[in-house]
């Protein structure tokens, strides 16, 4: 796809007050003090609450596998099950999931750490032993499908064991947690590293510093730990200075492992500006700056962040693409992914609450009008939301799974930010100083 041109300005104005999907209002709306784009922030944390409800309903209808234990994700709209096998990926991100609503009070019950437990020992029967990572792929009795495990896989396995302990209070899980992220990092530091999203030996890819950066701004919230802290620095430094690309101001989705800009035979690589992941990393990077109170960083990370979800804006459908494939040729993949949508609202959220910034009120004003007129599946009689779908989102995308990451952590987090607005009276959260009036 040829886009008309980049976008360099701020998005305009909010659509939920008024305008269509895709179009930009000529001047900003006043709106009262306790609201986001003209709605009441009580409102908003009320339709959040009911769709996360929604969610609840169908995990644990359909998704949730008590007989065995773990998660089966690969089901339809309806919740029919397509297979029942069950994947590193989402055992780590279920565990996280069940284990972040209760130890949030978003879902604090005891079936929901029962859920997770369950999850656990599922999966620690195939710990491997070693360097090696753990299985890709069970069946739903636990007999492995695919030994053949992944940097990710293990990195969510760690965060769902991290968030588990913290539910918990048994260290034991802490202390595995920790151990497969540092074998995750050990081996991405091998200069011959080599996956299926390294697209040449030794690419750093922008998505693993973000996994390993969330990791540890999650575990130093709760508690100090001085690797884990120059972890996270490294990652930042990573991405805000050599990920982005000063040719055209956005963020390379991979970088040569010595961290600098692909060339030779992999100058395309130079040209790809991963917009999707740099939103989530930057949304990530204001949630870690906010734990340091820390405006400088946020500041920054909310100017990177603000240029991607710009320049990614779909000026004629609405939303925005997650995958800018050749800046030079302006060819962009056209995909509408639920997680890039979410990415938006999670990270103009943050901007909201902690400065009140005009600009992230009428981006999350018009994110939020588009999810809940294109995204969800309710226009089609389901439940939930789109996984993926067309440019235009004008049909019913086939079913393949049900997320249980993305999708209930959008949620949860912007749940959480707007019940703290709403309790503070519609006033900024006060971390880098004065506190101001949300609207």
């Amino acid at each position: 796809m040829k886009r008309r041109t980049f976008l360099t300005t701020a998005a305009g104005a909010t659509a939920l007050a008024a305008g269509a999907i895709g179009a930009r209002p000529q001047s900003r709306k006043s709106f009262e003090a306790g609201s986001i784009g003209g709605v009441p922030l009580a409102k908003l944390h009320d339709q959040y609450r009911k769709e996360f409800d929604e969610f609840l309903e169908f995990f644990d209808k359909h998704i949730v596998d008590r007989q065995f234990g773990g998660f089966t994700c690969s089901v339809n709209h309806d919740g029919t099950p397509i297979n029942t096998n069950k994947t590193a990926w989402f055992e780590g991100r279920g565990i996280w999931c069940c284990s972040f609503m209760y130890n949030h009070n978003l879902a604090r019950e005891d079936r929901y750490l029962d859920c997770a437990k369950q999850s656990v020992d599922f999966i620690l029967k195939h710990r491997p032993a070693g360097a090696g990572y753990w299985p890709a792929m069970y069946a739903r009795d636990g007999t492995v499908i695919d030994q053949n495990g992944s940097l990710p896989g293990d990195c969510y396995i760690a965060e769902g064991l991290a968030e588990f302990s913290r539910a918990t209070g048994d260290k034991k899980y802490e202390d595995i947690a920790r151990e497969t992220l540092f074998k995750a990092l050990a081996g991405y530091d091998d200069p011959g590293f080599k996956d299926s999203a390294s697209p040449y030996p030794g690419a750093r890819n922008q998505w693993y510093w973000m996994l390993f950066m969330w990791f540890g701004t999650n575990w130093l919230a709760k508690k100090p730990d001085p690797e884990l802290e120059a972890v996270v620095d490294r990652c930042l430094d990573a991405l805000l200075n050599h990920h982005l690309n000063p040719d055209f101001d956005l963020w390379n989705l991979v970088i040569n492992h010595d961290l600098s800009r692909p060339s030779g035979e992999n100058i395309a690589h130079a040209r790809l500006a991963g917009c999707g992941h740099a939103t989530e990393a930057t949304w990530m990077i204001m949630y870690e700056a906010a734990r340091r109170r820390d405006k400088a960083l946020f500041d920054r990370a909310a100017k990177v962040f603000k240029r991607h979800v710009e320049v990614s804006w779909d000026d004629v459908y609405g939303g925005v693409f997650n995958d800018l494939e050749d800046v030079d040729e302006n060819r962009w993949g056209l995909a509408k992914i639920f997680w890039a949508q979410a990415f938006v609202l999670i990270g103009s959220l943050q901007a909201v609450e902690h400065t009140a910034a005009p600009w992230a009120g009428e981006m999350f004003a018009r994110q939020f009008e588009y999810v809940e007129t294109r995204c969800r599946l309710d226009r089609w009689g389901f439940p939930l939301v789109i996984d993926s779908a067309d440019r235009k989102v004008s049909a019913l995308p086939k079913a393949s799974r049900k997320d249980i990451y993305h999708h209930p952590r959008y949620l949860m987090l912007c749940l959480e930010a707007l019940e703290r607005l709403v309790k503070r009276g519609g006033k900024t959260s006060g971390v880098f100083g004065e506190k101001g009036d949300v609207r």
